[in-house]
């Protein structure tokens, strides 16, 4: 079992790596930053090259992560600057409108990345036992799933729009969804069987990779913002894999 949880450790850090390598190459081509999900002042300074500098700082916390070597790097790399983002992006937009749901998801999803990269790293640095720092990590990613199940909610229209056509009950499919991330973030919160919804949520969000985003970036290859959506997604289930896969929720 043990090999196993370690296996899955290990290609949480490689997942993790790919989507975030995939955000940068796309801040370093376009000069600008990932979109919604790094939502800097179109006014800023120097915007382009600040752009290229953090897509840089993607790639290289991207590559690090895929080297066992140096994988605890990458995710403290990852950890600290995506929760710069939380911190310096999202939060005072969300603070400023609370109201909003969309701010409020910002900080969610932007979050649930932030703790599945610094789980990786604190379980690379923790050789035995469990980490404090990292159990402590694991109810956070739980309020996020929550968010994310109000935001299927409340905005189920547009979330069935990203539906395969070829599904059937695709607004019933946006409500279905929404409760299992509610329903996985509660269960993480109540502190009992914590890797099977952390390893629940991880199967779905890798689901909306293989059936929403490869799709759509196959029909639309050089469409930023699918190839955005597609990274993101990558980089979230992954996340969710590193959370599922780590000491800190096991009993």
């Amino acid at each position: 079992m043990s090999a196993i949880i370690e296996r899955g450790r290990t290609a949480a850090a490689i997942g993790l790596g790919v989507g975030l390598i995939g955000l940068g190459v796309l801040s370093v081509i376009h000069r600008d930053f990932a979109l919604q999900w790094q939502p800097v002042p179109a006014d800023i300074p120097g915007r382009a090259v600040l752009g290229m500098i953090s897509g840089l700082i993607l790639i290289a916390a991207g590559l690090l992560l895929l080297i066992a070597r140096t994988r605890a790097w990458g995710a403290a790399i990852a950890a600290a600057f995506i929760g710069l983002w939380v911190l310096g992006l999202h939060l005072p937009k969300a603070l400023a409108h609370p109201g909003s749901l969309p701010g409020w998801l910002g900080i969610g999803e932007t979050l649930a990345m932030t703790m599945g990269a610094f789980v990786l790293f604190r379980e690379q640095r923790s050789a035995e036992g469990r980490d404090r720092w990292a159990r402590a990590a694991v109810p956070v990613f739980g309020v996020t799933l929550v968010m994310f199940g109000a935001s299927h909610f409340l905005f189920a229209k547009f979330t069935a729009s990203m539906i395969p056509d070829w599904l059937p009950m695709r607004l019933a499919l946006a409500y279905v969804t929404g409760s299992i991330h509610a329903g996985c973030g509660l269960v993480i919160l109540s502190g009992r069987w914590r890797w099977i919804a952390a390893a629940v949520e991880a199967a779905m969000m890798t689901s909306f990779v293989l059936l929403v985003h490869l799709p759509r970036v196959a029909a639309h290859p050089t469409d930023r913002l699918e190839l955005t959506m597609l990274f993101v997604a990558i980089t979230l289930s992954s996340a969710a894999w590193g959370i599922a896969a780590s000491r800190a929720v096991r009993p």
